[in-house]
């Protein structure tokens, strides 16, 4: 052969290296394929993976967006200040309590996987509470009267609407303000709305005008009204970590390093018109395969960053959009000195501005007073959450101390350290948890949870038709898509019957 074409060709594949042809040579050499592809580590794509490795189906790949396993179940780390030696302490800025542990529907399963990984946990009382009213200035316990009146007539709402949920007899175009209001509760003052607040915004992110009254079923629904705060030292995200170890390699010192798992790779489009449905990420990796498990918030769906090829399904698309992705926000305040003098674990603000930095978890209390656990977490949600977001965080932990000064006194310490996650604004879930509007049918949620002919598949704690935005929830639709992926493949016509409902497209065929 002539020389000429030998150092032809030799030129021509340096100028591909170092040319913008560099994407499409990193787009050949970055290939992946798998019968099932799990776009997500958090619990619904762990536990479908851990489904399709007990059925035999081990080809499978996880693409995570982070560099971490948890998903929404996001530590952080409290550290001490200068004068007092402290340690540091790990805190939950995602799910901080296990909703129920045992009920009509049996043992909570994360309650199960909490036992068997020894997770250690508080049991919370949310009877033990004292509230400080903004107007007059005072605290008053639970057995303060006006206390007393308030909750036995929100109790009264609560077990009518309850009632009525179990009946089916609220349409879908009613809200939970619409059903308090017909069960006879009218909250007028600051403590009134304190109360409410903690019954309803505490659980579902944001009030209950905006909450559908039929389908938004709490947790004691079907698991009991026990709850455990998740205290361990290894944080929340462990229960996932622990479940995904029961089936992904690890090296000696125990880090998982199976190369099934594919960390800091971010999903930009899903293209699903050919043979194998493709998927490509920020880095311009492909992965290629027969059946994808989409476990993105609702949020990240709404959102619109990510492209489907051909666009979903205009059901489906109508009811993500249409759903509800909330904002809640944990903010961990941790002190030299305690300097509030309640032992109680729940303290409440009875602002005369509604949910105002309402719920305060006393972290001491739960600690018997121990120095390490001066800690208090201070709640906020909704549109006080995304300011909170788009502000700096000195003017935030200005705001929580204008009110704790109004709570304690006004020589009180600053705070040594302080958490302020970032959900709204974070692109990997743009929001903390969802919560069904009204005016939501179950039409639309079963259209959300539907697969795309039969080889996209969706999984989250959206699309349960249980409870929606807990964990168990994430964890019973990873379940579910798990075992409709292996009876689809394995043609098992009793697993297909239980699948959520196809949305048929002419992608391909």
């Amino acid at each position: 052969m002539p020389l000429f074409p030998l150092c032809y060709n030799f030129l021509v594949t340096v100028q591909l290296l170092f040319s913008w042809n560099l994407l499409i040579f990193r787009v050949s050499a970055n290939l992946y394929k798998s019968k099932v592809l799990i776009l997500g580590a958090g619990m619904s794509g762990i536990k479908a993976a851990d489904v399709l490795q007990s059925q035999g189906i081990r080809d499978f790949i996880i693409v995570e967006g982070s560099n971490r396993i948890g998903g929404r179940l996001l530590p952080a780390t409290l550290r001490s200040g200068h004068t007092v030696n402290v340690g540091a302490q790990t805190v939950n800025q995602g799910g901080n309590w296990i909703e129920g542990t045992d009920g009509a529907y049996g043992e909570n399963p994360v309650w199960t996987l909490a036992k068997s990984c020894n997770l250690s946990t508080i049991t919370s009382n949310f009877d033990d509470n004292v509230y400080f009213i903004e107007h007059n200035g005072t605290f008053v316990n639970q057995s303060w009267p006006a206390v007393e009146k308030a909750r036995n007539s929100l109790d009264s709402a609560r077990r009518i609407i309850a009632g009525k949920v179990k009946r089916g007899e609220y349409p879908p175009s009613a809200s939970l303000r619409e059903a308090l209001s017909d069960a006879g509760w009218h909250p007028t003052t600051p403590l009134d709305n304190a109360i409410e607040w903690y019954d309803y915004d505490f659980e579902y992110g944001e009030p209950p005008d905006n909450t559908s009254a039929q389908y938004s079923r709490q947790y004691s629904y079907f698991w009991g009204d026990r709850e455990e705060m998740v205290v361990d030292q290894r944080g929340y995200n462990y229960v996932i970590e622990y479940l995904a170890m029961t089936f992904l390699s690890q090296n000696a010192t125990g880090h998982i390093n199976d190369s099934r798992l594919h960390l800091n790779a971010v999903v930009r489009e899903i293209d699903y018109t050919g043979s194998k449905i493709q998927v490509t990420t920020t880095n311009e990796e492909v992965y290629m395969s027969d059946y994808v498990i989409c476990t993105f918030s609702i949020g990240v769906l709404q959102k619109g960053n990510l492209t489907f090829k051909p666009a979903l399904p205009q059901r489906k698309v109508d009811a993500i959009r249409k759903y509800q992705m909330v904002v809640y926000t944990n903010i961990f305040l941790k002190f030299e000195q305690k300097f509030w003098p309640f032992d109680n674990q729940n303290i409440l603000f009875a602002s005369d501005r509604r949910g105002y930095f309402t719920y305060h978890f006393n972290f001491a209390a739960a600690f018997e007073n121990d120095p390490n656990w001066y800690v208090l977490l201070v709640t906020a949600e909704d549109e006080l959450s995304k300011q909170i977001e788009n502000q700096a965080e000195k003017e935030t932990v200005g705001q929580v101390m204008d009110v704790l000064k109004e709570m304690y006194g006004s020589d009180i310490p600053s705070p040594v350290d302080v958490v302020i996650p970032v959900w709204y604004n974070n692109p990997l879930f743009y929001g903390s948890y969802s919560n069904c509007p009204n005016n939501f049918t179950m039409e639309q949620l079963e259209g959300m949870a539907a697969s795309v002919d039969s080889r996209l598949y969706f999984a989250g704690e959206a699309l349960t038709n249980t409870t929606v935005g807990y964990l168990q929830s994430a964890y019973l639709s990873g379940e579910a898509t798990g075992l409709c992926i292996f009876g689809v493949e394995t043609n098992n016509s009793q697993l297909k019957e239980n699948c959520p409902g196809n949305l048929e497209t002419t992608a391909f065929s």
